[in-house]
Order: structure tokens, then sequence, then C-alpha cells
């Protein structure tokens, strides 16, 4: 079975390396999208994010996600007011819904 990055690529027909910028992306909080890239000049703020998008992009069920987005929400890098208290960051569940949506509408739904 394809592993989630191999059948997002193929359907929106996007190469592999510009996966999790596109991800990431998608899955802000919509009020995060204006001022997300001028945070992600700094490397570590936008780490954790990265991190959590190519975690994802490695399940190949649906099990999985729960342990990628605690791992996440722990994330050493994911503290502080800018990510926790104002959510400028990736939503775990946009990106859960997101995963779950793909997978469905692919017909290549993981096993629960």
């Amino acid at each position: 079975m394809k592993n989630f990055r191999e059948l997002y690529c193929a359907q929106h027909r996007i190469p592999p390396d510009r996966f999790e910028r596109i991800l990431v992306s998608r899955s802000l909080h919509l009020h995060a999208r204006p001022l997300y890239w001028l945070l992600g000049l700094n490397g570590d703020y936008t780490s954790p994010d990265f991190d959590f998008v190519r975690g994802v992009g490695e399940l190949r069920n649906r099990r999985e996600f729960r342990n990628e987005a605690a791992e996440y929400h722990y994330h050493p890098h994911n503290r502080g007011l800018l990510r926790s208290v104002l959510k400028l960051r990736v939503s775990s569940h946009r990106l859960q819904r997101i995963f779950e949506d793909e997978i469905e509408e692919h017909g290549s739904r993981p096993p629960m």
C-alpha cells in the first residue's frame, strides 16, 4: 500500500519535493496564513509544522495519525505565545481532515 505522500502527490500531480510545503500551506489555521511565511524566515519556528507534515506523509493507516499529532503537540519548538495562544501554526485537525478526505476520495482508504 502506498503511503499518504505517494497517494497525494499522484492524485494532485505534484512532485514529492513540493509535498511538505503544499500541505503546510493547506493545513495552516486561516488567520495564520498572512504572517506564517514571514515567521518562517526562522527555520526553528516552522520546524514543528514541517516535521508533522513529513511524518503524516509516511503514514499508511489512519490509526497512526493520532501518534503523529501527539508528537506534534509535544514538539520542543511548539511552545510560546505565537504558536500556542495565537495559533500561528498548522492545525492538526485541518491536516487530519485533508488526510482522511484524500484517502477516502481516492479509494485507498487505509484500515482504521
